[in-house]
C-alpha cells in the first residue's frame, strides 16, 4: 500500500514536471535566409519569434498566436531596426495578445495574393474573409516598425503599405517614409465591424507619417490614414488617433491627409504640418477633432478641418498658413481652414452612398484661424453643376479666432474677400454650367452663433455673431520651445493652448519624444514639452 501511495506521487511529480516543461514560454529562432513563405501557427502566449539580424529578400512571415493581456505572443527582431525585409516581404499576424517589433522594411512592393495585390503588413491570415474576425487580431500591437522607400517596380501599384482589422488594436511608433505609389498608407477596415455590429475600437498613437511628394501627383486615394469606407460610414468605429505627426504626408492631388468615414471616432493631439489636404470627416457622424495643429506654412491646397455629416465636434484646434484653393483648378471649396460641406439634394443623396450627406448639428468652438487664404467657409460646395442644394443646418459657431494677420482671403466668387463665409446667401447670384440660377432648398441655419472675433469681412449670416477688431494684434510666441510661433487666445476667443500637446517635429535637430520608433529617435524618451504663456 506505501509502495503504491510513493508510486503515485512520484507520478504526479514527473507529470507536473511534464506539464511545467510543456507550458514554459519558448525561444522560437528563425533559421533561413529569407526568399520563401514562412508560416508560425498555434504560437502560445508568452513564446518569443525571433529573426535574426540581417537582410531578407522576398521574405514572407505569417504568425498565428494566442497570447494573454500578460504573456503576449512577440515577433521581434534581434536587435530592434536590424531586420531588414525588401521585394515582395510581408508580415501578416492574427489571433490574440500579438505584438510584432522592430523591423525596417525598404525597397517593398505589393505581393500578388489570390490575384490580389496585397499590403506588406496586416494582422489578418493572407486571403482570409474580411467580413468574419475569425482570422484577425484581435488585442494586437504594430510597434517600432519603419516602412520607408519602394522599389521602382511598385510606383505603378495601385495598394496599402498598412491593413488593420478585428478589434481593439493598437499601430504605435512607428514610420511610414515617403510612399509615392496610389493607395493609402494605412487604412482600417470595417466590413466585418458591420457585419458583427461592433465598434473596432484600435488606437493609432505617436506615428510618424513623412512626405509623399517626391512622385507624380495622384487622384483619390493618395490620404495617410483612412479609417472605413462610404458604405461603412454608420459603423460606430470609436477609434482613436492621437499624437501622430503627418508631414508633407497626402499626395499632391488628394484633398484629404485623413479620410474619416466611419462614426465615433477622436482625433486628437495630432500635428499636420506643410501638408496639401484637410483632416476630412467624409462621411459618418459624432465625430470629434480637437486639440490638434494645422502648422501649413501657406502649402498649396493645405487646408485645416472639413466636416460632412451629423453631430461632429471640432474643437480647440489650432490652424496657421492654410492656403486652401489657391493654385487649385477645381474643387476648391474643399480647402478651407475650417469648412462644412452643402449636401446632394434628398434624392441624390439617396442615391448616392458615396456623395455629399446634409451636415446637420455640428459644432465649431474655440478654434484658432490665423494667417490662412481660405479661412472658413460654413456652407461649401464640390462642384455647383451637381445637386448640391442643401446648406448645413443648426450650425454652432462659437468662440472662434480668425485672423488673417495681412493676409487677405481669396477673393473668388463664393468668398466674395470674406474671413467667414457662408454659401447659398441670398446675394448669390452664382449660375451652373447649363445656365440654370442654382436656388437652394434652405437657407443654412445657426443653433449657436457668438463669442467669434475676424479682423475681415465676414458674410451677412454670420455678422450678429462676429466682432470685427482690425486694430488689435494678437501675442505670439514660441510657447512650446519647438521653434513654433503661435499666438494666445484674444478676446476670450481662439484655442486654449494650455490644453494642448506640444507641436510634433521630426527634423535632424529635433524629434519629439515617444514619436516613431525607440530606435530612429534618439531623444524618445525625453519628456514632453509644456505650454510657456507668452506674457510671462
Amino acid at each position: 500500500m506505501l509502495f503504491r501511495t510513493f508510486k503515485s506521487l512520484m507520478i504526479s511529480v514527473l507529470l507536473g514536471f511534464s506539464l511545467m516543461s510543456f507550458c514554459q514560454a519558448k525561444t522560437i529562432v528563425y533559421q533561413g535566409s529569407g526568399n520563401e513563405e514562412w508560416k508560425k501557427t498555434g504560437v502560445r502566449g508568452g513564446d518569443v519569434i525571433v529573426i535574426p539580424d540581417g537582410e531578407y529578400h522576398n521574405f514572407k512571415i505569417t504568425i498565428q498566436g494566442k497570447g494573454k493581456r500578460s504573456k503576449p505572443v512577440r515577433l521581434k527582431a534581434e536587435t530592434p531596426g536590424g531586420v531588414v525585409l525588401t521585394g515582395e516581404s510581408w508580415i501578416y499576424y492574427y489571433g490574440h495578445y500579438v505584438v510584432v517589433d522592430g523591423f525596417d522594411l525598404k525597397n517593398i512592393k505589393p505581393s500578388l495574393y489570390n490575384k490580389k495585390l496585397r499590403a506588406p503588413i496586416a494582422n489578418i491570415k493572407p486571403g482570409a474573409s474580411t467580413e468574419k474576425s475569425a482570422d484577425m487580431c484581435q488585442m494586437c500591437i504594430l510597434q517600432h516598425i519603419r516602412i520607408d522607400q519602394e522599389h521602382p517596380e511598385a510606383l505603378a501599384a495601385d495598394y496599402r503599405w498598412v491593413d488593420i482589422y478585428g478589434y481593439y488594436n493598437i499601430v504605435r511608433h512607428n514610420y511610414f517614409g515617403g510612399k509615392k505609389s496610389q493607395g493609402r498608407v494605412l487604412q482600417l477596415n470595417l466590413k466585418h465591424a458591420d457585419k458583427e455590429n461592433k465598434p473596432a475600437n484600435h488606437r493609432i498613437q505617436y506615428n510618424y507619417f513623412a512626405s509623399r511628394n517626391e512622385g507624380e501627383p495622384l487622384d483619390n486615394g493618395g490620404e495617410a490614414l483612412l479609417i472605413g469606407e462610404s458604405s461603412r460610414q454608420h459603423v460606430s468605429a470609436q477609434v482613436r488617433v492621437e499624437m501622430n505627426l503627418f508631414y508633407d504626408a497626402s499626395v499632391a492631388g488628394e484633398p484629404e491627409v485623413i479620410s474619416n468615414k466611419s462614426s465615433d471616432n477622436l482625433y486628437q493631439y495630432n500635428t499636420i504640418r506643410n501638408t496639401s489636404a484637410s483632416l476630412t470627416l467624409r462621411h459618418g457622424d459624432r465625430n470629434t477633432v480637437q486639440y490638434n495643429w494645422f502648422l501649413q506654412n501657406q502649402r498649396p491646397g493645405s487646408g485645416g478641418v472639413r466636416v460632412i455629416g451629423k453631430d461632429n465636434v471640432v474643437l480647440n484646434n489650432y490652424i496657421d498658413g492654410a492656403a486652401g484653393a489657391q493654385g487649385e483648378t477645381e474643387g476648391k471649396t474643399y480647402r478651407t481652414a475650417l469648412g462644412m460641406a452643402a449636401g446632394y439634394s434628398e434624392a441624390d443623396d439617396k442615391a448616392h452612398i458615396n456623395g455629399y450627406q446634409l451636415s446637420v448639428n455640428n459644432v465649431f468652438d474655440r478654434n484658432t484661424v490665423v494667417r490662412s487664404v481660405q479661412p472658413v467657409m460654413l456652407s461649401s460646395w464640390y462642384k455647383r453643376d451637381q445637386d448640391m442644394t442643401r446648406p448645413p443646418q443648426q450650425t454652432t459657431f462659437t468662440n472662434n479666432l480668425v485672423f488673417q494677420m495681412g493676409h487677405q482671403p481669396l477673393d473668388e466668387y463664393w468668398v466674395k474677400g470674406q474671413a467667414i463665409s457662408v454659401d447659398f446667401t441670398p446675394e448669390s447670384k452664382y449660375t451652373n454650367k447649363q445656365g440654370k440660377q442654382n436656388v437652394a432648398e434652405y437657407f443654412p441655419s445657426f443653433k449657436a452663433l457668438s463669442g467669434n472675433i475676424s479682423d475681415w469681412a465676414v458674410s451677412n449670416l454670420v455678422k450678429e455673431g462676429v466682432t470685427i477688431d482690425r486694430t488689435s494684434k494678437l501675442s505670439g510666441c514660441d510657447a512650446f520651445a519647438t521653434g513654433d510661433q503661435v499666438f494666445e487666445p484674444f478676446g476670450g476667443t481662439g484655442a486654449d493652448l494650455s490644453l494642448m500637446a506640444e507641436p510634433l517635429r521630426w527634423t535632424n535637430e529635433l524629434k519629439s519624444a515617444k514619436l516613431g520608433p525607440a530606435w530612429l529617435n534618439n531623444n524618445w524618451l525625453d519628456a514632453a514639452k509644456g505650454y510657456r504663456p507668452c506674457q510671462s
